[in-house]
């Protein structure tokens, strides 16, 4: 990690950042991992689970099939927390905001495509599903805050010219971060403003890939987002080139290494388990410098986001043992942890 961030101590954290410390112990460790992922069963993977951040969730677990209510539990104890830890309104809508964005595709696809879509509804997000959903019912936009509203606006009208779901859904998502990266802003905390543009720049480069590789037809430049600390010009002057070409393109840059291993997988079965992995893997390296903070809302912050990666992992390896894969294939998906 060649990052250099600048943190600013916040004393009105000091409580919170102590809070932190004491429960970023109970987070997952790489040899809790290991040891389910070699467990010959979803019930032995669940008994490693014991003595961490979601002991007591694991105890009512009923049915180990049951996985996702097991996240969504999770998810409201950590939003739960953040009210109580986290006093900035904008980083707050940081992390709440995605699940909006999340159900403003969700409802727009169902409406497009006459599709009952309200199960995949979260509420997550900084608005409550019913309203949301309330809202696309009575077309009655007024009641959503007006960046959703102007979101929703593009988006139809982009909908009703060019007829095309997933273009659409490439506006809303350049839509979502350039929002986010604006509330990153306002946090006035580099540690979170650079934190949205490596989301930037790690989607922009999982979508290049994905474009080049698949031969989709996409308009690449419609689908990259802007706002990121690689320029969407410099990944269009790349399009022509190899595959084996492109590390050679990212040594100069905080990618490098992602790039090569997750180009050589593509290559090799066409395969993009390594890039994914990897770019999570970055995102995690890039959360243990908040351990450098005495007081501030950086390692607040870092807690959610090792907290969802820790669901995240939790839930492959659940899938992994009722699917019955393999060991070594779960284990290769499977990326590092804070701990």
């Amino acid at each position: 990690m060649d990052t250099i961030v600048e943190f600013k101590s916040d004393v009105r954290y000091a409580y919170s950042t102590g809070r932190i410390r004491a429960l970023e112990t109970k987070l997952l460790s790489s040899s809790k991992v290991d040891k389910m992922v070699s467990s010959s069963s979803v019930n032995d993977a669940l008994i490693y689970l014991e003595d961490t951040a979601y002991d007591d969730t694991i105890g009512e677990m009923k049915e180990p099939g049951k996985y996702k209510e097991l996240v969504n539990i999770e998810k409201m104890v950590s939003f739960e927390l953040m009210n109580r830890l986290i006093f900035d309104l904008e980083v707050k809508h940081l992390f709440r905001t995605p699940y909006d964005f999340h159900n403003i595709k969700v409802l727009l696809k169902g409406r497009l495509s006459e599709m009952n879509t309200s199960e995949i509804l979260t509420d997550f997000g900084t608005v409550p599903k019913k309203v949301m959903k309330s809202a696309f019912e009575t077309d009655n936009f007024n009641l959503l805050p007006e960046f959703m509203r102007e979101v929703i606006g593009e988006a139809l009208a982009h909908h009703y010219l060019n007829k095309n779901l997933k273009t659409m859904e490439f506006l809303i998502d350049a839509m979502e971060y350039n929002h986010l990266l604006f509330l990153a802003k306002k946090t006035a905390v580099p540690f979170l403003t650079n934190y949205i543009r490596m989301k930037i720049d790690l989607t922009n480069i999982s979508t290049f890939l994905r474009v080049k590789y698949f031969d989709t037809k996409d308009n690449l430049e419609e689908a990259l987002i802007d706002g990121g600390n690689i320029t969407i010009n410099f990944l269009l002057t790349l399009i022509g080139d190899t595959l084996e070409s492109l590390p050679s393109y990212f040594r100069n840059t905080p990618y490098n290494h992602l790039i090569e291993v997750g180009v050589r997988k593509i290559i090799e079965d066409g395969s993009f388990s390594n890039l994914d992995r990897e770019s999570e893997n970055y995102i995690m390296k890039y959360m243990r410098l908040s351990r450098y903070v005495t007081f501030g809302v950086e390692p607040v912050a870092a807690y959610f986001v090792s907290r969802d990666q820790d669901l995240n992992i939790i839930k492959m390896i659940l899938v992994g043992k009722l699917n019955q894969l393999p060991e070594d294939e779960i284990r290769e998906r499977i990326p590092i942890t804070f701990n």
